[in-house]
């Protein structure tokens, strides 16, 4: 009888659309730490793409609440949904820090970071796309989300320990402690993400 109920594929089309939210927030970011002219307002650009972002997860969990048949697990739908939605709050995040702590100007491993989060953005998307059709060519996006993720591990290290050993300014490491440590986190986020879809994909295969 379940079989002849059609299932709302809705969700993969809100995933899509939260997936693109993330790589115009990737993007807006990259732009403030290459252009810190008129920082603010580009900050709060970044604030208005996180905040229709949530409108997405909104909409997801109001369907997930509302929908009899789903295409994927409820479980898996309500964490996919989560780890997108964090992705976005640390773009965020790292973009509100330059602009609270009066950053003057970012520095090449801030940029350097940045340009890792725009790649890994996009390979996230591509493993968002291969969720609709299950499609196996996955593991190449996932495992190149998972190399980027260990590229900006090996930035933040670098970055840090050329920091305590250059500043003389405590306050400015902790500063940039904090905004390296948070753009890290977005890529901890994408391969989050990464790691839900693969569950999904081998759990339906």
């Amino acid at each position: 009888m379940f079989s002849l109920i059609p299932r709302e594929v809705r969700f993969f089309d809100l995933f899509e659309q939260q997936s693109q939210h993330m790589i115009q927030g990737a993007a807006l970011l990259h732009e403030l730490v290459h252009n810190f002219s008129d920082a603010r307002a580009k900050a709060h650009a970044i604030k208005e793409v996180e905040h229709q972002g949530d409108q997405v997860t909104h909409e997801i969990v109001k369907r997930l609440n509302t929908t009899f048949i789903t295409p994927i697990d409820r479980e898996d739908i309500h964490d996919l949904a989560t780890r997108l939605d964090d992705v976005l709050d640390y773009i965020e995040a790292a973009a509100e820090r330059l602009v609270v702590y009066r950053i003057k100007e970012p520095t090449s491993a801030c940029r350097a970071m940045a340009e890792v989060i725009v790649r890994i953005v996009a390979a996230t998307d591509r493993t968002i796309r291969c969720l609709r059709t299950m499609d196996p060519g996955f593991h190449e996006h996932a495992v190149e989300v998972n190399r980027l993720e260990n590229s900006a591990d090996n930035l933040l290290r670098d970055s840090l320990a050329a920091m305590f050993e250059a500043s003389s300014d405590p306050i400015e490491v902790i500063k940039w402690k904090e905004i390296y440590e948070t753009m890290e986190i977005v890529t901890d986020r994408c391969e989050d993400v990464a790691n839900v879809i693969e569950g999904i994909i081998l759990k339906m295969a």
